[in-house]
């Protein structure tokens, strides 16, 4: 009898340095609360018919928030090595629960955990960081240094690549000129959170778990009029830092600014995106994402499908379809037939007493 395969995706838990701060004070910086659950959802596929199964757990990126982990720091976008080994080691001990759980997973005979970079969680470029990570969890996890992961017939990445706001220059993360030590290379949206989002949220903590953005700004414009203000021209200011490539917005040149802009008017439709990944893998019966914070599931002409594993973190929507705030523990699992070909379905966690369910029409 063959033994079970399967992979898991999950993705953008934007693990901070815990929910309160060593003063006591609440960490208004801190997205991520629900450790328990997800050392839950690993014990589970420990477990009984798991735990001697061929289980990888792909992390599709933004499993840190290595962009600011210190409300009191002062430059947080200078992200050297020292300053990621500390962040990194702050967010360890920050959810001391999850990284237990990742460690008794990866022990697990025949599993293993495969670590994607995202556009937050930049500071796995540096060795130090990588090796720190490893050694916390075990031998069997892994960080992939490359946009895609690539594996079994499935295609995974974190999804940042097709937008020009968050970009990663993969063969060029770090910033030498004119640097003491050599910094990360953050993208114009990380620049943009760690220099507006998050002092922002210091007044209005759910800012970054809104969506759509605009139809909120245009909520706030009645109703939280002088913040919103105040909010709009602070971004200006910084757009206009990035048009003229004032201090480190000299990175960002016209080509992209251009399509920042173009994308805002005109969003990405993240289905479209992975359509064209799969036609460049041919050998891929399954694309899958994270980045979107809104999960999917879609099936395309040709049979094969796109998947994005949502976030771990509330939200509050404003579409009329979804209105209102949400909490969902959503992942893609894959299991895999006897001729090795993957099958994809989008799922729910839901706990000890009602492990996942399958989720349709979404």
């Amino acid at each position: 009898m063959s033994r079970l395969k399967l992979k898991l995706a999950v993705s953008d838990f934007h693990m901070g340095a815990g929910p309160l701060l060593s003063n006591g004070h609440h960490n208004h910086l801190e997205d991520f609360l629900y450790d328990q659950r997800f050392a839950e959802f690993l014990e589970y596929y420990c477990a009984e018919d798991y735990f001697k199964a061929e289980v990888e757990l792909v992390i599709c990126g933004d499993f840190f928030n290595h962009l600011q982990v210190d409300p009191m720091e002062v430059r947080p976008e200078f992200l050297t090595e020292r300053v990621g080994l500390a962040r990194t080691g702050a967010i360890m001990d920050g959810h001391p629960k999850v990284f237990e759980a990742l460690k008794k997973f990866a022990a697990a005979p025949n599993h293993k955990i495969t670590f994607l970079i995202g556009n937050h969680d930049l500071g796995l470029f540096w060795p130090t960081v990588q090796k720190f990570i490893l050694d916390r969890i075990g031998n069997t996890a892994g960080i992939h240094l490359k946009p895609q992961y690539v594996i079994d017939g499935v295609c995974f990445e974190h999804g940042s690549q097709h937008m020009a706001e968050n970009w990663i220059d993969f063969d060029n993360p770090f910033v030498t000129n004119g640097q003491s030590e050599p910094i990360v290379n953050l993208t114009f949206g990380d620049l943009f959170a760690v220099r507006f989002l998050y002092r922002v949220k210091k007044e209005r903590p759910y800012i970054g778990r809104v969506f759509p953005f605009r139809p909120y700004l245009w909520w706030a414009l009645t109703h939280d009029t002088l913040f919103a203000l105040r909010a709009i021209a602070n971004g200006f200011a910084y757009f206009l830092g990035v048009l003229f490539r004032i201090g480190e917005n000299r990175r960002f040149y016209t080509r992209q600014t251009v399509k920042i802009i173009k994308e805002f008017t005109y969003p990405l439709q993240m289905d479209r995106a992975a359509k064209e990944v799969l036609s460049s893998h041919p050998e891929c019966q399954i694309a899958i994402f994270g980045h979107g914070h809104r999960c999917a599931s879609t099936q395309f002409g040709d049979g094969r499908w796109y998947f994005n594993t949502g976030i771990w973190n509330e939200m509050t929507s404003l579409d009329l379809g979804s209105m209102g705030r949400s909490l969902r523990f959503t992942f893609v699992e894959m299991r895999y037939d006897k001729n090795d070909t993957p099958n994809g379905q989008l799922k729910e966690w839901k706990g000890r007493y009602r492990e996942v369910e399958d989720m349709v029409g979404v």
